[in-house]
C-alpha cells in the first residue's frame, strides 16, 4: 500500500514538473509598447498647474496694420527677399506686399486648377527658393518655383472625420519632405509628404504647429492631448506641458521643455531665440533656444483668431488675423 502511495506521489510530482517546465519554456507573447515622444494624459483641471509670471518687454510697440481691400482674411505668412507673402483664405489668393505693406502682386483665384485655391492656410519655402502653399480646401500642396510659376501639386488625405479637422501649418526640410500639422485631434500627429508624394502619418499625440529653418523642421505642441479611450480615438486637448522639438526621420525629438500652458499658435526660430504667439498670454513671448523664458510683449487685440501665423519683416514681428485682413505688428522702439 505504501509503495502504491509513493508511486502515485512520484507520478503526480512528475506531472507537475512537466507542466511547470512547459510554462517556463513556452515563449511569452510580447506586448509591443508604442514609442512616443509625447504622452497621452487623463483629463484634469489645468488650473491646478503652475503657470509662469510674465515679464513685460517694453522695447516694442504694438500697431494694427489695416490692409484695406488688399487682403480679406490673412492666414499663412512668409517674408522672403524683401517681400511679404500673405495667404488670403477668403479671396483664395496669394498676396505679395513690399516691406511697407504696399501691394506688389496678387496670384490665384477660387478653383482647383494650377494656381487656384480653396481656403489656403499656410505657406513656406525651401532652401532652393521654391514656395509651398497649403491649399487646404483642395487637400493638396501646390509647389511654385522662385518666380512663383506652378511646378506641381501634391495631394494629401486627412484621417480625421471631423469637419473642423484641417491643416494650418506647413514646413519643409532639406530633403523636400513636407510636414503638415494643425487641428487633427481625432488622429493627433504630423503628416508628411516626401518628394515623390508618398504620405506618412506619424501618430504621436501631437497637436500644434511646425516651422522650418535652414533645412530643419521644428515643432511646438499646443498642450496636452488627453483621452480615456485610445482604441476609439476619443481625444481632446487642453492647456498643458509644452515642448520645443525637432523632427528627425519622422519622429519628434524634444530639444527643451518650455513653460507650462503657453498654448502656442505659431512660432519662429531665429539664431538665438524662439518667438512664440501664445494664446495664454494673448501676446508674443521670447524664449532662448534652451527653452528658458525671457519676456512677453504687449497684448494684442482680443479679437484675434487663434489659427494665426507669424513671421519677421526685418526687425518687425508680424502676426496674421484670420478674422479680418489686418496684421498685428510689433515694431522695435527707436
Amino acid at each position: 500500500m505504501k509503495k502504491k502511495n509513493l508511486l502515485a506521489v512520484l507520478i503526480l510530482l512528475t506531472f507537475f514538473a512537466v507542466v511547470v517546465s512547459f510554462l517556463v519554456d513556452k515563449p511569452q507573447k510580447k506586448v509591443e509598447k508604442k514609442e512616443t515622444t509625447l504622452s497621452l494624459i487623463k483629463p484634469r483641471d489645468p488650473e491646478s498647474e503652475k503657470y509662469i509670471d510674465t515679464v513685460d518687454n517694453k522695447d516694442y510697440e504694438l500697431n494694427v496694420v489695416d490692409l484695406g481691400d488688399k487682403v480679406k482674411r490673412g492666414e499663412g505668412l512668409l517674408f522672403k527677399d524683401g517681400s511679404l507673402y500673405v495667404v488670403d483664405s477668403k479671396n483664395n489668393q496669394l498676396v505679395i506686399l513690399d516691406e511697407n505693406y504696399e501691394l506688389k502682386e496678387k496670384i490665384g483665384k477660387t478653383g482647383n486648377a494650377a494656381l487656384e485655391f480653396q481656403h489656403p492656410t499656410g505657406i513656406t519655402s525651401d532652401e532652393d527658393g521654391n514656395f509651398y502653399i497649403l491649399d487646404s480646401g483642395n487637400k493638396r500642396v501646390q509647389v511654385l518655383d522662385s518666380e512663383l510659376k506652378f511646378v506641381k501639386e501634391m495631394a494629401f488625405k486627412i484621417r480625421d472625420s471631423s469637419p473642423e479637422a484641417m491643416f494650418y501649418h506647413i514646413a519643409v526640410d532639406s530633403s523636400k519632405t513636407i510636414h503638415l500639422a494643425g487641428n487633427t485631434i481625432e488622429y493627433p500627429g504630423i503628416y508628411t509628404l516626401d518628394s515623390s508624394g508618398k504620405q506618412t502619418y506619424t501618430f504621436d499625440y501631437f497637436v500644434g504647429s511646425v516651422f522650418n529653418k535652414d533645412g530643419k523642421v521644428y515643432a511646438i505642441n499646443f498642450g496636452d492631448v488627453m483621452g480615456e479611450n485610445e482604441k476609439e480615438h476619443d481625444y481632446g486637448y487642453q492647456t498643458g506641458k509644452n515642448f520645443f522639438m525637432t523632427i528627425e526621420n519622422n519622429k519628434l525629438k524634444i530639444l527643451s521643455e518650455l513653460s507650462y500652458g503657453l498654448y502656442t499658435h505659431s512660432f519662429l526660430v531665429t539664431e538665438d531665440k524662439l518667438i512664440l504667439d501664445s494664446g495664454l498670454f494673448q501676446a508674443v513671448s521670447f524664449f532662448n533656444l534652451k527653452g528658458k523664458y525671457e519676456s512677453t510683449l504687449k497684448k494684442y487685440p482680443e479679437n484675434k483668431k487663434s489659427d494665426s501665423h507669424i513671421t519677421l519683416v526685418n526687425e518687425k514681428i508680424i502676426l496674421s488675423n484670420s478674422l479680418d485682413g489686418k496684421l498685428i505688428e510689433y515694431s522695435p522702439k527707436k
